[in-house]
């Protein structure tokens, strides 16, 4: 990679990179030799993490250049290594170097190809889904990729009933017809079973010997918590919590190395943005992920960086506490809905790379519905809503809070608690770590604030959007329902819809599900947005799929 503001006096960094990794030194040395070349703080404690015995030289071949180390900085933290229990945004990030899933998006579409089935059949007729394994496969801990190994995987799944498990509700049962064939029996039709099997949260295929020698009472969920043994193209060298991790090439992965590829991932978190964007600048890494927006806008002018600007499936969203205190009222959540300036958020906060949500559904996603109603700022509405609910003037409190990382949250909540402000209502904000954040509104005894979240799809049905935010049975860990909104007619016409085979009379009953949560309001429908990625201009390989957003497939990037 060539920097125009290279110093020649300056130790060449990937050079210093790989001496580093490759010779035994002493912390206190490396972070010295760290420090001449000009690394920052994060990257010099990342790189001397991996000092500790670590083979830098692991897939490695001589004369490595700093082009072989594909290097990430992220402001938000993972929850978890493990792929089968969590729906948050940032812990993906880390899976996809290392697990691999059944099926994929291909390209930069929602069709479903093989992955680690080399060919599927879905037959709805017989209620089954057949899959052939790729031959050959192996976990990093030498154990095969067979069809036992698939079966306990997903049984796996549906046993912790979260992450993906929802996907995978008319499973009956799993059958290893021989090594390299796995029978699923249904019981019916589901739109979006296949997607469950391909999604950036879907069945990440775990080895079977680490899941049986750990499984404990928790289906190894603790240990999978920091440990990882998967197919994919890397293996995990170092994870320290919140600061960073650290892979080598996987020396059997299947697919072999031919070709220009990273040999190392490093991913840093930076919880200073003016660092992540420095390191993006200075050419010290290739990717920054979770930087504010206003830093990723001004950063578009800059020709040391490339930023994307796709359209994306996110939909960002205020959650309103739907099962206690005022706003347990459908017509004080309508009112605050009204109360919101949905304008001043999609053109001045979001500098205009947003337009105001119509509905739960992104607009470019199969099945959103153009015709629903739509909130629009009118505070004089609003007051007289609240007074015909009984809180005239308003006159009550709630608190907003945000997980450090999703820069985009704080301003929401300043909005929020401005516009709130004018109608009578106090707002409090409080940011919370993202693993405290996720704590407190999956357990329904502390969810009762209010708080922003953005959605993008795991299955590409609008299934996925309407039960995961809005069932009843998506409340609390199961899903990302952290309103704890219920709806006994919503919940039917969604289960109605995701077993319809039929494709039209489905979408029509999606619509009708929409309906419904737009005129109960457990949310405030935002803003449909673009996504904005900051990149090196050099990198190359990188295909934007909403399906896997804030992540990247690291094994086929190069430099």
């Amino acid at each position: 990679m060539n920097d125009p503001r290279h110093n020649p006096a300056t130790p060449d960094r990937g050079s210093l990179i790989d001496d580093l990794l490759r010779r035994p030194m002493s912390r206190r040395n490396a972070l010295a030799r760290a420090g001449a070349a000009g690394l920052s703080i994060s990257g010099i404690s990342a790189i001397a993490a991996a000092c500790g015995g670590t083979n830098a030289n692991a897939g490695g071949s001589s004369g490595q250049t700093a082009a072989k180390v594909l290097t990430m900085t992220s402001g938000a933290t993972p929850v978890t290594l493990d792929p089968g229990v969590s729906l948050d945004g940032q812990s993906p990030l880390l899976w996809r170097c290392v697990y691999e899933p059944l099926l994929q998006f291909k390209g930069s579409t929602i069709d479903v190809e093989p992955r680690l089935a080399q060919a599927y059949e879905l037959d709805n007729a017989k209620n089954t889904l057949v899959f052939h394994l790729r031959p050959g496969v192996s976990f990093t801990d030498g154990t095969a990729l067979d069809a036992a190994a698939v079966k306990l995987n997903i049984e796996r799944q549906i046993a912790v009933k979260q992450g993906i498990a929802y996907a995978l509700s008319t499973v009956k049962s799993v059958e290893a017809a021989d090594d390299h064939t796995v029978v699923v029996n249904l019981s019916g039709f589901s739109d979006g079973l296949l997607y469950g099997f391909a999604s950036l949260y879907g069945l990440y295929l775990i080895s079977a010997k680490a899941l049986t020698d750990h499984k404990g009472k928790d289906w190894a969920q603790s240990w999978l918590r920091s440990n990882m043994v998967g197919t994919g193209p890397y293996t995990l060298q170092n994870y320290q919590l919140n600061q960073q991790a650290s892979f080598a090439r996987n020396e059997k992965y299947w697919a072999g190395w031919k070709g220009a590829h990273f040999e190392r991932v490093l991913v840093q978190y930076v919880s200073d943005p003016s660092s992540g964007r420095l390191e993006l600048e200075r050419g010290q890494s290739q990717i920054a992920l979770y930087l504010p927006d206003d830093v990723v806008y001004s950063m578009r002018s800059e020709k040391s960086v490339t930023v994307t600007d796709d359209p994306s499936f996110n939909v960002y969203y205020l959650g309103l506490p739907c099962r206690t205190g005022p706003t347990a009222n459908k017509t004080v959540r309508q009112a605050i809905s009204y109360g919101f300036d949905y304008d001043t958020w999609t053109k001045n906060v979001l500098n205009g790379t947003a337009t105001q949500a119509r509905g739960p559904l992104p607009k470019i996603f199969p099945g959103w519905d153009g015709t629903l109603p739509q909130y629009k700022y009118d505070p004089d509405r609003a007051r007289k809503m609240l007074t015909a609910a009984g809180f005239d003037g308003g006159g009550f409190s709630l608190k907003f809070i945000y997980e450090t990382g999703y820069y985009w949250k704080r301003p929401l909540g300043e909005q929020f608690q401005a516009n709130m402000k004018d109608l009578g209502i106090t707002v409090s904000i409080q940011e919370l770590s993202p693993s405290t954040w996720v704590g407190t509104l999956s357990n329904k005894a502390t969810a009762n604030e209010a708080y922003g979240v953005v959605w993008w799809p795991s299955l590409a049905t609008p299934f996925d959007f309407l039960w995961t935010l809005f069932a009843t049975s998506a409340q609390g860990s199961a899903g990302y329902n952290f309103t704890y909104y219920s709806n006994p007619q919503f919940d039917t016409v969604l289960d109605k819809a995701s077993a319809e085979p039929d494709e039209t009379k489905r979408m029509q009953l999606y619509a009708q599900a929409q309906r419904i949560v737009v005129e109960d309001a457990p949310y405030i429908f935002l803003s449909d947005v673009n996504y904005l990625l900051p990149m090196s201009p050099d990198l190359k390989g990188f295909e934007f799929n909403g399906m896997y957003i804030n992540s990247v497939d690291p094994y086929k990037l190069s430099a």
